[in-house]
């Protein structure tokens, strides 16, 4: 998916168990706080994994999806884990995705280093 073609109205959210997570790749840190993404999008659901995560799930187009998550207890580091599906492993992806989140604070922190 290029990532231009990413909209707001498009995005919609979807359940994590819906998602192979074997198609799912880590691509960036995303400084955002929780309760803005309450605010825009709802609750979160709650993914029990060897710990205890918080998941904001969503499909921007047909067979494509991203995650934001976040560990509940013991966070690894501020914000959340933003992982996706291989259409949506860019830079630029990345950060057209913190854009349609419609969050004005958010903001990408740090990218994976093979996502071209």
């Amino acid at each position: 998916m290029d990532a231009s073609e990413l909209e707001p109205a498009g995005l919609k959210r979807i359940s994590e168990r819906d998602v192979r997570l074997g198609d799912m790749k880590y691509l960036a840190q995303v400084d955002v706080h929780r309760t803005a993404l309450e605010e825009r999008w709802g609750d979160p659901e709650t993914v029990n994994d060897h710990a205890e995560w918080v998941c904001f799930a969503f499909s921007p187009a047909e067979g494509e999806v991203f995650f934001l998550l976040r560990e509940v207890h013991h966070p690894p580091a501020p914000g959340f884990i933003l992982s996706v599906t291989k259409g949506l492993f860019s830079v630029r992806a990345a950060d057209r995705i913190v854009e349609v989140l419609g969050i004005s604070t958010a903001r990408v922190t740090q990218v994976n280093a093979e996502a071209p």
